[in-house]
């Protein structure tokens, strides 16, 4: 009982400092009946599907009036179609949003002329980080974190969905360490790249949080593969931590270094600190359309909130997304900046990979 009343206190107390902003846009805001879109400008199966779907039913939960929660996936050129699609389509009623990733960060990133949406100009709800796990078959490495088999193979194949996605980032990663027999596999997303990792068709593959924990972690346990390492999670002071639920598994910088015996630095540390915004917490997110109301806003922040200190979320939470945290509001903003902000260095860097590889898109 005192609990519950410290509770009540604590949320009286949190009106008055918000001016009562939240309260009164829960009670004009009401979605009962309603239907609510959210666009996954991806196909079923992946890490952005797979979270959006974890988060379905807390949505409902905690949005005023229990809507229906719908993920309307609709992949195609490169998440160009969905985001265009939410893009021309806005409706600022609170029940049309748009799922993000670090695909769709790049297609602003790179300048891409077909891509119509602006990340920044949407109001901004949440995002989450994840990062990327590597692995190779248990017979072409000496165990975990040792690359040593691949840089060997004359051919060394991998999943590979567009240059023009944030699937350009492993062209850069493989080229960095010095993967010569490394060569992209094109129109493979990283779902479709792991069953055939499986079945022994392709040397090398990747999966963000998500789709580690559900899938490859269980193919580690079972002997069939190695990790040789994670991206790694880059922090404010600009160190870079191992994972809390992978912490054996060496980061990007430390293979870079084991492999060339020199520290990441320079323009590749900058390419680098790229990919680790856009693999880390500009990762996942979710938006609503520009002039969307304040109050809608609002409420819908504040229902992600619950969501979070949801005892059945916070529990179930580590084995779905990780243990990263859900940023809500307008820290959400600046960490899409940070990743559709390239420098002219990193363009390059970029560029010279696909070169690399002789693929003939370039970043603008």
């Amino acid at each position: 009982m005192i609990k519950k009343t410290l509770k009540i206190l604590s949320s009286v107390v949190a009106a008055v400092v918000m001016g009562l902003s939240f309260t009164t846009a829960h009670a004009a805001t009401n979605f009962e009946g309603e239907t609510v879109t959210i666009v996954i400008p991806f196909k079923e199966g992946g890490g952005t599907s797979r979270m959006f779907r974890f988060f379905q039913p807390y949505l409902s939960k905690h949005l005023p009036g229990n809507p229906v929660i719908q993920l309307q996936h609709m992949p195609g050129g490169g998440t160009i179609k969905g985001g265009n699609f939410f893009h021309e389509n806005q409706n600022p009623d609170g029940t049309f949003l748009l799922a993000t990733s670090s695909s769709v960060n790049m297609q602003q990133a790179t300048g891409n002329p077909l891509a119509k949406f602006d990340l920044l100009s949407y109001e901004p709800v949440l995002s989450v980080a994840t990062t990327t796990h590597w692995v190779t078959h248990s017979h072409l490495a000496d165990g975990p974190n040792d690359i040593s088999g691949l840089l060997e193979l004359p051919v060394a194949l991998f999943p590979f969905k567009t240059a023009a996605s944030a699937d350009l980032f492993h062209l850069w990663i493989y080229k960095a360490l010095g993967v010569k027999g490394a060569r992209p596999i094109p129109g493979l997303s990283s779902s479709a790249g792991y069953q055939s990792f499986q079945r022994g068709e392709l040397q090398m593959a990747s999966h963000g949080t998500s789709n580690f924990l559900k899938t490859v972690s269980q193919d580690i346990a079972d002997g069939k593969v190695h990790q040789f390492m994670t991206l790694g999670v880059l922090q404010p002071d600009g160190s870079v931590q191992r994972p809390s639920y992978s912490p054996d598994a060496m980061t990007f910088p430390e293979m870079y270094e084991k492999v060339h015996g020199k520290v990441l630095e320079g323009d590749e540390r900058a390419a680098y600190e790229v990919i680790a915004a856009n693999w880390g917490p500009a990762s996942k997110g979710l938006v609503l359309p520009t002039d969307t109301p304040a109050e809608i806003v609002d409420v819908w922040r504040g229902a992600i909130k619950k969501m979070t200190e949801d005892p059945d979320f916070i529990e179930a939470a580590p084995q779905n997304i990780g243990p990263f945290p859900v940023v809500i509001g307008e820290d959400v903003r600046g960490i899409i900046g940070k990743a559709v902000d390239l420098s002219d260095a990193s363009k390059q860097q970029f560029n010279d990979a696909i070169a690399h590889y002789k693929l003939t898109y370039r970043i603008q």
